[in-house]
């Protein structure tokens, strides 16, 4: 192989390459950046070997040094290609790939893709795999999983709100985890004061960004953090869902967590959208936001109803240390007592 400035790099023939993932996706532009594989012709998103087998095409991605994945097709049965055609990838993020058309499948060789989930609305969340299919639902209250694994944990607050008393809405997210450094972060809608002021944000356990406008960047450099008017379509699609009108910045969180984590919060009256944005995680991942392996056929509720991952948590396995404060946001939450009126 060779890498995009043309230096061979050896490979040893053997087993087959087992990808991270295969994707029905076509990332290209935002979605993944292009990497010249030895005897591309083109140039970048257009840069493509011709003529080789998908094992083949994958061989030609290991051998390169900066290449992460492929991007590979031979057309359909219905309308095969007279010659395949294999793009080099690196950068992956699919959320920003596009539906994959003509036969073309995104294969992740290297590394860990980039995805997100957003939680809008009340609530709707659209998982690391349903970039374009129908969100799931979760209208009850309480703290629950939105992504469950050994290094990272993220739990979202849902309650009633003065807009949407029968339906739960986001009201906060909290997050640590190895990944994180066992840090803390939680942010969450205590009232009473409607919208901006009436948002708190915490790093273990003490008051961040109590002013607004503001920012912060940790000691130890693990965090930076912004409280300050942000526009919501920059973050997702469906950042503004609900909340933010159609245009305009609105006064918004952003976290970025080293190495690899986002989470920007829209602060709503008494309500919140959420988006997270990190890396599939090494030794799987559960919850609302989906297991992160490019099929959206199985982000279902039935699949968390099966593992206990559907329902509230109790708070003394919730992420948030504290129960919740704001006026609505109890309703009918298992918090050792009886729903409130």
């Amino acid at each position: 192989g060779f890498n995009c400035e043309g230096t061979r790099t050896t490979t040893t023939a053997g087993a087959p390459i087992t990808p991270v993932m295969a994707c029905d996706l076509n990332c290209f532009g935002d979605g993944a950046e292009a990497v010249k594989l030895y005897g591309s012709l083109g140039e970048g998103d257009g840069a493509a070997v011709r003529g080789l087998s998908l094992e083949q095409c994958r061989e030609s991605c290991q051998g390169t040094t900066d290449c992460e994945g492929i991007l590979y097709t031979n057309g359909t049965a219905a309308k095969p290609m007279r010659q395949s055609m294999c793009f080099g990838k690196k950068n992956f993020h699919i959320s920003k790939c596009q539906p994959g058309e003509r036969g073309i499948v995104t294969e992740v060789l290297k590394t860990m893709p980039s995805g997100q989930c957003a939680i809008v609305g009340d609530p709707h969340v659209i998982t690391w795999d349903r970039v374009f299919g129908q969100a799931l639902l979760q209208t009850d209250p309480g703290d629950h999983w939105l992504v469950k694994s050994t290094a990272l944990m993220i739990m979202g607050r849902f309650g009633f709100t003065d807009r949407f008393t029968n339906a739960s809405s986001a009201t906060g997210v909290a997050v640590t985890g190895p990944m994180i450094h066992g840090h803390r972060l939680v942010v969450e809608y205590v009232g009473p004061a409607q919208g901006h002021e009436g948002f708190e944000a915490t790093w273990d356990g003490q008051p961040i960004l109590a002013t607004f406008p503001s920012s912060l960047t940790s000691p130890d450099g693990a965090l930076r953090a912004r409280f300050d008017y942000m526009n919501p379509s920059d973050f997702h699609r469906e950042g503004r869902h609900t909340i933010g009108g159609i245009e305009g910045n609105l006064p918004s969180y952003l976290f970025e967590i080293e190495p690899d984590l986002s989470i920007y919060v829209l602060t709503g009256p008494d309500n919140c959208n959420i988006v997270i944005t990190t890396r599939k995680i090494q030794g799987g991942q559960e919850g609302y936001c989906g297991n992160f392996n490019c099929n959206p056929d199985d982000d279902l509720l039935e699949q968390l109803q099966a593992k206990g991952l559907a329902g509230p948590v109790p708070l003394n396995e919730s992420v948030f240390p504290e129960p919740p404060k704001a006026p609505r946001a109890i309703g009918a939450v298992l918090y050792g007592g009886p729903a409130e009126d």
